[in-house]
């Protein structure tokens, strides 16, 4: 119903805005300054009054602000190009598999979408056999997505978590495989997509999950002291255990922002794992038997902590196998007893690279497989035989992101996905006979190599402000005349030791279409060089990720790529920062910039959901260091008033769990009442959506054909201007 209402008054709002001939006029909100000082710095803040998500003044200005975007994206020619070619290529590909997942008797469980825009999970008994239909989410309740799944060891069993279209928490239930049956019992309050997902008991009999004890955002707990419970097949959920968290194992310090996990590495391993997280690779983690599991009680050992930067272990019998950047920045592979472990001195297996980063490792009984990444877009693969003897292993092709996986190390098989700018994700598996990948796809998706005809792909090192070699990725058409007249679409993330691996995404291939030159810079605060490269964009280091930018846009511009006039800037989430922070330092240096769902006021961030977890990583205004830093990567305090700001378009999905509406609320209401361009600065939220990762393909469409014509018809494209 309140779809239906908000259509309409969107509707009405269009229509009397053509009927006057004019454009609606935008909303600025009053300012209410709160003044704080803070370690001898006085912080004026004058839309703190947005925090307050039930104010009704504010609602109604998120929505007129969102009728005025609307209608000013309408105006623009030409939009339904994008969104006609984005359903023709959804025609030619009409069936989209992904979250592929083998169980160790060979059983395939995977998502397939149709133009219905809805995953439904199918499964096969073996690659080759007979595809078979097992649950549509729509069937079970209207209007909800499957956005997790994990079956069981054998494939008898498959726990599923729905969840309404994109706001991610939701419900586990069980589907049993063997007799075509649902489990009619709901596990309420879970968000297996984002907490360490669904861990299946070595016996199949049960799992451990992720519980929230409080999902109401309105509610001052809301996603504080989660619980690991442990669920039984066929008991009740009321019956489930607490298994692990900061109420039920006092005697380890987990905060109440932590995320307390639960898990086993395979069905014939004797241990079980606890592990205390947040917003970072690395964890505490402790161990046990899993005969300890029926115990009221677990008695957790130490094994190591996050100090210990261990991104990811394996178990082979006693023995722990794991990838770390303790005293190797690019990552080493060491091996260690777990029951007398020693992480001072382990057994190096793999030495750390001076050129690449070791990305991503799995262990087979032929020996272990890791990779090999420079500047995050040059994969190779590396096996460590049971002589260990290392060897390049032969790709099928030049790749610039392989993803490498197995059953364990009690099996052979080995599978690699390959990934690149202008290719779609290809799957392989390993042939150890032929030594060679033989190709293994369910889907062959077509329709895009035309678009993407005789493209040119440059992979350079920038300097940047302090004489550090940036990564930087370029990819436009052949014809493209580097004249000082190129549109750009550069984008950039930064954050979290996430890196920006090469992959097709719609952006490029649209922009790229409309001859455009798409840009990626891989700043510091990212994961592409090691994790140094991440440490040196965080924190009070974060000025490296906006000024390694700056360097990358100033580049382009001193090489005739193109020209400020020519340039839009986009990222997400907590690339808001960098984006937020390259326009407030540098606005005269970009035409536009796009941001959705951002992080922009990070000296209040930690008083939003999540926050306190996101605080491990920006860092926290309770000491005096962690407020400098938060001050400098502070968009919205750094917005200055009378300044000549790019045209922005900023987004927000009102149920959004990881970034709070008001991040980029305030950020719009202070941009819009500073800035004296001319350009528009647009703020449009979804009302019914969240981060963005479950929406259906009709969203993903009309958000890419805004995004896409706002940026074109800012860079100057003829084709998109206004009506």
């Amino acid at each position: 119903m309140a779809k239906k209402t908000f259509i309409l008054l969107t509707i009405i709002a269009m229509l009397q805005c053509k009927k006057k001939e004019v454009n609606c006029i935008q909303n600025i909100l009053i300012e209410k300054p709160i003044i704080d000082t803070l370690y001898g710095k006085i912080i004026e803040d004058p839309y703190r009054y947005m925090e307050d998500t039930e104010d009704t003044i504010v609602i109604d200005w998120y929505k007129k602000q969102t009728l005025y975007a609307k209608n000013k994206i309408s105006k623009i020619k030409n939009r339904k190009k994008i969104i006609e070619l984005q359903n023709s290529l959804n025609e030619k590909n009409k069936e989209d598999i992904s979250r592929l997942k083998i169980t160790n008797n060979n059983k395939l469980f995977y998502l397939k979408s149709n133009n219905q825009n809805l995953g439904q999970l199918f499964f096969r008994n073996d690659f080759n056999g007979k595809e078979h239909f097992l649950f549509n989410p729509d069937d079970f309740k209207k209007g909800y997505v499957i956005n997790y799944f994990a079956p069981n060891w054998n494939g008898s069993k498959i726990a599923i978590a729905i969840t309404k279209n994109d706001l991610e928490i939701g419900d586990i239930i069980v589907f049993d495989v063997i007799n075509n049956k649902l489990d009619s019992k709901e596990i309420k309050n879970c968000w297996p997509s984002a907490l360490g997902g669904v861990r299946w008991l070595p016996n199949n009999l049960g799992f451990t999950y992720e519980y929230i004890p409080f999902i109401d955002k309105k509610e001052k707990n809301y996603l504080l002291n989660i619980e690991t419970r442990l669920h039984i097949l066929d008991q009740d959920v009321s019956s489930d255990i607490n298994l692990f968290s900061k109420s039920n194992n006092s005697e380890i310090n987990i905060k109440e922002e932590d995320f307390p996990e639960v898990s086993f590495k395979d069905e014939k391993s004797k241990y079980m794992f606890g592990s205390v997280s947040g917003a970072s690779y690395y964890a505490d983690y402790y161990y046990s038997l899993i005969k300890n599991i029926d115990n009221k009680k677990i008695n957790w050992k130490p094994l190591f902590k996050k100090e210990d930067l261990i991104k990811r272990f394996y178990i082979e019998d006693d023995d722990i196998i794991y990838l770390t950047a303790k005293g190797a920045k690019n990552f080493k592979i060491c091996k260690t007893s777990l029951i007398n472990p020693n992480f001072e001195n382990p057994e190096i297996l793999v030495f750390e690279d001076e050129s690449s980063v070791i990305t991503d490792l799995t262990l087979t009984n032929r020996g272990l497989f890791f990779v090999k990444t420079k500047n995050g877009i040059e994969a190779k693969l590396y096996q460590l035989n049971n002589k260990k003897e290392i060897t390049n292993i032969n790709l099928p092709k030049k790749a610039g992101n392989i993803n490498v996986s197995s059953k364990g190390s009690i099996y052979s098989d080995l599978w690699i996905e390959i990934k690149g700018w202008i290719s779609e994700k290809e799957r392989y598996v390993y042939n150890f006979d032929l030594k060679k990948f033989v190709e293994q796809q369910i889907v062959i998706k077509n329709g895009y190599k035309e678009l993407l005809s005789d493209v040119i792909i440059e992979e350079l090192n920038i300097t940047s402000h302090d004489g550090v070699k940036v990564p930087l990725s370029i990819i436009y058409k052949k014809g493209v005349k580097l004249n000082g007249n190129n549109r750009v679409l550069m984008r950039g993330y930064g954050a979290l030791g996430f890196s920006l691996k090469p992959a097709l995404n719609n952006y490029l291939l649209h922009w790229v279409n409309e001859g455009g030159i798409y840009v990626v810079a891989h700043v510091r605060g990212g994961g592409e060089k090691g994790n140094s490269w991440h440490k040196d964009g965080s924190k009070l280091t974060k000025p490296n990720s906006w000024k390694d930018f700056i360097a990358c846009a100033e580049y382009l511009i001193d090489k005739s790529y193109t020209s400020p006039k020519k340039i839009a800037i986009s990222s997400a989430s907590a690339g808001g920062i960098l984006i937020g922070r390259a326009i407030t330092e540098r606005p005269d240096l970009f035409s536009a910039a796009i941001v959705r769902v951002g992080v922009f006021n990070t000296l209040r961030s930690e008083f939003a959901p999540n926050g306190k977890n996101l605080a491990k990583d920006f860092g926290s205004i309770q000491d005096s260091l962690g407020f400098k830093g938060l001050l400098e990567m502070d968009a919205y305090y750094h917005v200055k008033k009378k300044e000549n700001y790019p045209a922005i378009y900023l987004t927000a999905g009102i149920n959004d769990s990881r970034v709070v509406i008001w991040q980029p609320g305030k950020f719009a209401a202070k941009l819009q009442k500073a800035n004296i361009s001319k350009k528009p600065i647009l703020f449009n939220v979804d009302f019914e959506g969240g981060h963005g990762f479950d929406a259906t393909k009709n969203i993903k469409n009309e958000e890419l054909a805004d995004i896409m014509t706002f940026a074109l018809w800012q860079t100057g494209h003829p084709d998109y201007q206004l009506k």
